[in-house]
């Protein structure tokens, strides 16, 4: 699977924390459906994901659900809330597209190699910056492109989506109707 986040994870500081979770970290499977972490709970363990793919969810106050966002092989997932702040409940359920395969390093641990040396708290910096930059460019990205070009995006980094995503998924993804979604795929094949 392409990378998703691709300028996220070009961060060179990332590289170091790839390697953080890969020796401190535990691995484990997680099965399709499983969460990771609930929205309103504090989520005290990130991952990296070696294999597969996750989603981000948040239900607003009349229940409905919204798809957020999505990580992928290669990449991190976690509630950024709780490594800033471990009081902060998530703010989003994160849950398994597919089988995956990820190592898990708990907040803690985590924050106790950080404060290790500068090089490290360099990382944790890091990861908290390219996460901003990630947010700040989809909301750009949401104000300044049509549904068309967004959806464009979504394919362009990562062609294979649509096998383990509903078009409903997208449209909730890029903030429109699965009507608006199967007209753009339409007019895409003509």
């Amino acid at each position: 699977m392409e990378n998703f986040n691709v300028q996220f994870c070009k961060h060179s500081q990332l590289e170091l924390l790839k390697q953080i979770f890969l020796e401190h970290g535990t691995y484990m499977k997680i099965k399709k459906g499983e969460q990771f972490s609930f929205q309103g709970k504090v989520n005290h363990r990130g991952a990296y994901i070696e294999e597969g793919l996750f989603r981000y969810t948040r239900v607003d106050e009349k229940g409905n659900i919204h798809v957020v966002g999505y990580t992928f092989s290669g990449e991190f997932t976690g509630s950024l809330c709780t490594l800033i702040n471990t009081d902060k409940p998530s703010l989003v359920t994160i849950e398994a597209v597919c089988d995956s395969k990820i190592y898990i390093i708990h907040h803690s641990e985590l924050e106790k190699i950080f404060a290790t040396n500068v090089e490290t708290m360099q990382i944790r910096c890091a990861l908290i910056e390219q996460s901003y930059l990630l947010m700040y460019n989809r909301l750009l990205d949401l104000y300044c492109k049509t549904t068309e070009e967004l959806y464009l995006d979504l394919l362009n980094r990562c062609p294979d989506i649509q096998m383990y995503i509903t078009l409903k998924e997208i449209a909730s993804f890029l903030q429109v109707t699965p009507e608006t979604i199967s007209r753009i795929r339409h007019k895409l094949e003509k």
